[in-house]
């Protein structure tokens, strides 16, 4: 797929399975967490950007430092592969101020608080 800079992160549209998701390698996390880092997809809804992202995706192994599943997450398919899927949502989506930038941001938002 297309590759793209995003705060100095590669980042990769890609499809598969009737899925397109934007896929962000490299998101650093803090402690608290099994892993230092995980790639975070978000799936790109039909009618985006008039239709929000919603929820998110990382690494199938990501769990709290503890081994605990972190909370309102599961194991879920995505592109073809079983990923973590976080239901986070956000409070509102506006089609002409938000994007896929400002929704990489908010997931990463949520990996800050590491529960």
């Amino acid at each position: 797929g297309a590759q793209h800079e995003i705060f100095g992160q590669r980042r990769a549209v890609q499809e598969g399975e009737g899925q397109r998701a934007l896929v962000v390698p490299g998101v650093e996390l803090p402690d608290g967490w099994s892993h230092a880092e995980t790639t975070i997809s978000i799936l790109v809804p039909v009618g985006f950007p008039h239709v929000g992202p919603d929820c998110f995706f990382a690494d199938a192994e990501l769990r709290l430092a503890s081994g605990v599943e972190p909370q309102n997450s599961a194991m879920q398919r995505l592109l073809g592969r079983q990923q973590r899927w976080f239901s986070w949502h956000p409070a509102a989506w506006e089609a002409q101020s938000n994007s896929l930038g400002a929704y990489v941001r908010f997931c990463e938002g949520r990996l800050r608080e590491v529960r």
